[in-house]
């Protein structure tokens, strides 16, 4: 090659086109997992021993332009190789096979994501908990729309943490009056009715204040930087579910 002539010479390679990383999704007893994989092994091996082969090289050369000086001059022979990577993946399979000393923000910062990757986060959708490797499609299970009160005239919407908590208040209120007044069996067929009163707009399933939450829809987890008000309005603020509400109302009148 011509760059062999030149006392400095630099490659750049872009590790993204000329060796690529293979995503493939299966399913699994813990939901779907990704596996990923190089796609040209024969060209990374090449490139990664040109990377490791890149040196700066001194040595001595007689120095013709002085003739009253016959002095030999250093000469450092520089071979340089440049790698441009975007893919995480093939950035961190990289710089573990070549043995790249990164920087120390680098090292801190793989750290503290493998720190969150053990550590549970709360899901805001189905309150249970999970680990970011783990959270794939399908296993949050949940409803996302709101609640409304299908014994009132207005359809009167709730929270779904809202209606929960006032049907464990309403409950809470009944048991504490029986055990001074019981309740008549008019009272506790109206009690029962009441219990059944609120419904989840996403799919008209009945409100449960106690046992499995349970949902209609099925996907990921939320981040881990969601907040439940932040869900909650959502919910609340669905077109189609504010929609789907309308029509129920215009059905009664």
């Amino acid at each position: 090659m011509n760059a062999q002539r030149y006392r400095r010479s630099m490659i750049v390679y872009d590790l993204d086109s000329l060796v690529g990383v293979n995503r493939s999704e299966g399913n699994s007893s813990m939901g779907r997992s990704t596996n990923l994989s190089l796609i040209n092994h024969n060209v990374y091996t090449y490139i990664k021993d040109k990377f490791q082969s890149a040196y700066i090289q001194s040595s001595t050369s007689n120095n013709n332009n002085d003739e009253n000086d016959n002095k030999d001059a250093i000469v450092n022979e520089e071979k340089w190789s440049v790698m441009v990577i975007r893919d995480p993946f093939l950035l961190r399979q990289f710089c573990d096979d070549v043995a790249f000393t990164r920087s120390i923000r680098e090292i801190e910062e793989e750290e503290a994501e493998i720190r969150r990757a053990d550590q549970p986060v709360r899901c805001v959708q189905c309150s249970d908990y999970y680990l970011v490797q783990d959270n794939k499609m399908g296993v949050c299970v949940h409803h996302d729309g709101f609640v409304y009160d299908n014994h009132s005239i207005t359809l009167a919407q709730w929270g779904q943490h809202a209606a929960i908590a006032q049907l464990l208040k309403e409950e809470a209120e009944a048991i504490k009056q029986s055990s001074t007044n019981p309740l008549t069996p008019e009272q506790k067929e109206r009690l029962e009715r009441e219990k059944q009163r609120f419904k989840y707009i996403c799919c008209n399933q009945t409100v449960q204040a106690s046992g499995m939450v349970g949902g209609c829809k099925r996907g990921k987890h939320s981040l881990a930087d969601v907040k439940l008000i932040q869900w909650e309005y959502e919910c609340d603020h669905n077109r189609d579910y504010q929609d789907k509400r309308l029509n129920l109302l215009q059905t009664r009148i």
